[in-house]
């Protein structure tokens, strides 16, 4: 029973922290990355992508982003990608396709690669 507390205990400070639960695999992050288009539209350095349609994926932009949206950061990062019309960054118009049909790991992995930025 004591685990049981201390892993709900656990999972809430990680949730209040905005970890993920499921930490992701970066480099398999960065293959969603490309095979969802995600650089035709965003600029992210560790991708060399340079796409202007939608926001830069700088960690400054992301933050400040997530700040106005009133959620942490890998959070923000992940709503982005399954809710995308829950917060448009200011300047940008609603025009991101929800990517929901990811599987979770997928969407791990591709939270894990953009937080790296």
């Amino acid at each position: 029973m004591l685990r049981v507390v201390v892993l709900a205990s656990v999972t809430a400070a990680a949730l209040a922290a905005g970890a993920a639960l499921a930490a992701g695999n970066p480099a398999a992050g960065k293959k969603v990355y490309n095979a969802n288009g995600c650089g035709g539209c965003h600029a992210f350095k560790p991708a060399g992508s340079k796409g202007t349609i939608g926001p830069a994926l700088t960690r400054a932009r992301l933050t400040a982003d997530a700040k106005k949206a009133k959620q942490p950061y890998n959070v923000f990062i992940r709503t982005s990608i399954v809710a995308p019309k829950t917060f448009v960054a200011p300047g940008f118009k609603p025009l991101m396709p929800s990517f929901a049909k990811l599987t979770k790991k997928q969407v791990d992995d591709l939270v894990a690669f953009i937080a790296t930025g």
